[in-house]
This record gives C-alpha cells, structure tokens and sequence, in this order.
C-alpha cells in the first residue's frame, strides 16, 4: 500500500507580508474586486476561517457588514484580518473601499488587526497612516521572504497550484466532455466486478498513479466510479480521507474528474468531502453542487453544503470519519 509522504500541515506566518501572501494559497486563486475576511483563533492568531466575498455596492455595505459579523462569531473569531483587493491606482480621495472597512469595524464584535489594499503587488494599510511604514506608494509585497517560500514549498509539495481566479478554481471539479466523456461512458458499462474486487481496489489504483508514467485507465476510473455507488464502500474511501491519505486523494480527485452522469453523483459528493476535509471550500461546494445536479436526492452533498452554511469546523468532521476506518 503507498504510504503518504509527511508533507507538513502548518506553516508558520511572521508577519503580515507572509499572510497577505498567502490568501491566494487559502482560497487556492487570486481573487481580484473582493473582500476576504480570515478569522484569527486563539493567543497565537490562528488562521481559523477565511470567507470571500464580491466587492458590495455602497448600499449594501450595511448587510455585507451584518453578515460577516454573524460568520466570523460562528468561527469564534478572537480577532480578524480584513483584506480588500481593488484598483489602487486613484488615491486622490484616500485608499478606495475605505467605507466597507469602516462598515466592517464598526458590526464586528472582535477587534481588526489590520485591514489591507492589496492591488499589483503592493498594500496599502487602512489602519496605519505612518508614511515611515505605510508610504503612500504602497509597501512591496515580499514573495521571497521566508515564511512565504515556506507556504509555497508546502503547497507544492501536496500538489496544490493556486489558480488565475474562482472560475478556474471550481471548472476543476467539473466532468471531462468530448471523445473522453464517451470513452469513459463505455468503461462504466463494461465495468468487471470480478476484475474489480472491492478489496484492494483502492490499493490497486492509487498504486497505478503513484507512477505518473502509467496514468490512470478509463476502464480503472470506471471501476472506481461504480463501486462508490455501494454506500459501505464509499464511506470507508471518505474515512481513508479524513486519515490524510494524499494519495488517495489525488485518486478522488482523477476519477471524479472522469466520472460521467448520470452515474457521477457518489464520485463528486466524494471529491466534495475530500476538498471540505482540507479546508477548501470553493471546491467542495462546486463539486456538491454538480452532484447534486445528477441526483437532487444525494444526501453527502446536501450533508456537505450543510456544514459549510453552518461554518461546521473539518476538524470535527475529519476526527468522525476518521473513526469509521476499519
């Protein structure tokens, strides 16, 4: 059986150029015209909750503030972090979205450490207004500062690559189309249960793609695609996830990839609780909401779209299905 490499799970950050550095690996795209809010836990600052948002018209600054208000008490926020990505080449009238931030401060409960602008690889503080730290050209954000190059490493190392925005981000979990679509829609029905067993089938395949030179079959996805239709089975792949198999999630992730309606529903729902297991919500809504598309009825996605309206933290729900594994 492939073991999964001891890839860290934590990074330290330092300071803030660390941090306003790593909300592209958090939401796994760079976001452009947003608001991002991270939550900070504990005496340490812990990274807890991060939540995106659109940019708000002035006349919604008001709910925007409300509601944010309500999702970072939900994360037991001690403080937050606020970071606004817009143009910053007209600063005639001050730095732009100076509104919300002071929206923002004013419905929180907990206190703002900092509020940046961040546009073209500078920021701006909304909170400091010492021209010895915060010139009015902005403050170079540092890609090769350590704790940066730490992040990146990390990422890499788990096969994580942060994506030119959202739209990219969620077209990964979508169904492959064309020759390869039908391909995979005649591998499902000629699937072999007694080629396929279910025991080892999981060993079977993640062995197969842990040597890149042998990529993955459309007869071997296929297997994988009809037998997450067995519930048991299923579940016993979603525990393996929440043990933090890598491998096995980069398995998930490939044959979701692959599967095909309507026979997709049980392999998206999966790939959704791998991405809401490790944080990734953008991912694990995108691919619940497709399985959902197949299969209104399918109760993982729902359970899956549930706890991210609930803000339900992974941990908790990793620790219940890692104690399913047999």
């Amino acid at each position: 059986m492939p073991q999964s490499s001891p890839i860290p799970n934590r990074v330290a950050l330092d300071d803030i150029n660390d941090l306003a550095n790593a909300v592209p690996y958090m939401l796994g795209f760079y976001p452009s015209d947003s608001l991002v809010v991270i939550a900070l836990c504990g005496p340490r600052d812990r990274l807890s909750f991060t939540m995106r948002l659109d940019l708000p018209d002035p006349d919604d600054y008001d709910q925007i503030a409300a509601m944010t208000a309500i999702r970072m008490r939900h994360a037991q926020a001690d403080a937050v972090m606020l970071f606004v990505y817009a143009d910053a080449s007209e600063r005639e009238c001050g730095l732009p979205e100076r509104e919300l931030v002071e929206t923002l401060q004013t419905a929180l409960a907990m206190p703002v450490r900092e509020a940046l602008l961040i546009d073209d690889g500078r920021t701006w503080s909304y909170l400091c207004n010492d021209e010895l730290c915060c010139p009015p050209e902005g403050q170079p954000m540092r890609p090769d500062a350590p704790g940066v190059i730490a992040l990146a490493a990390a990422n890499a190392l788990h096969g994580n690559v942060v994506l030119r925005d959202r739209d990219a981000l969620v077209a990964t979990t979508a169904a492959v189309g064309g020759i390869a679509a039908e391909s995979m829609l005649q591998a499902i029905a000629r699937v072999d249960f007694e080629q396929f067993p279910d025991d080892g089938l999981v060993e079977e395949l993640s062995e197969r793609i842990c040597d890149s030179s042998d990529a993955l079959s459309h007869d071997d996805a296929a297997a994988f695609v009809v037998r997450l239709h067995d519930v048991e089975f299923r579940d016993t792949v979603i525990s393996r996830l929440a043990a933090r198999d890598d491998t096995l999630e980069r398995l998930v992730a490939d044959v979701a990839r692959l599967a095909q309606p309507p026979y997709d529903a049980p392999a998206a729902a999966v790939l959704a609780m791998s991405a809401y297991l490790r944080g990734d919500g953008v991912v694990a809504s995108a691919a619940a909401e497709r399985a959902l598309d197949t299969d209104p009825d399918y109760s993982l996605a729902q359970l899956i779209l549930d706890c991210l309206a609930r803000q339900l933290d992974p941990s908790h729900v990793r620790d219940v299905w890692a104690g399913y594994l047999p």
